[in-house]
């Protein structure tokens, strides 16, 4: 398949993607410093469970960053993954910042739970937008319902 062939917001969806992750590890360089994340490293190794948090969370962006190769490639699962990822990342990121569960390495800081809430949908809108993107518009529709 040629690559004129994806509709314009399926490419616009799955580019997104890759820019957000790659501009995510950049801005965490900008933030931190090599020492900064240096230190987040070493927290993320003190325990077991830390040690699995932080890989979870790099599997999480190396499958989303397929799933965006994959949506390119017309490849129905990708939508649905991608969905999957989200929701699961929204879900960790409101238990780990009420506390519910540990270990604090990736949580949001806030007063009251609607300010969580808000907190989360902002942190969230671009993904938002690329799931709207791939799903809604009926040119995206069609090319992941195609026959292969």
């Amino acid at each position: 398949m040629k690559l004129a062939f994806i509709p314009v917001p399926v490419m616009a969806g799955a580019t997104a993607i890759i820019a957000t992750r790659l501009l995510e590890f950049v801005l965490l360089f900008d933030a931190y410093g090599y020492v900064g994340v240096q230190e987040l490293l070493s927290v993320g190794s003190e325990s077991w469970f830390n040690s699995i948090i932080m890989l979870a969370g790099l599997l999480i962006v190396l499958l989303e960053c397929q799933c965006a190769y994959a949506m390119m490639r017309g490849r129905g699962w990708s939508r649905r993954v991608f969905l999957a990822c989200q929701l699961l990342s929204v879900v960790y990121l409101f238990c780990a910042s009420e506390e519910w569960i540990g270990p604090m390495l990736f949580r949001l800081d806030y007063n009251t739970t609607p300010q969580l809430i808000a907190e989360l949908v902002q942190r969230k809108v671009p993904d938002l937008a690329v799931l709207l993107l791939i799903y809604l518009p009926l040119s995206s529709r069609r090319f992941f319902r195609r026959d292969k």
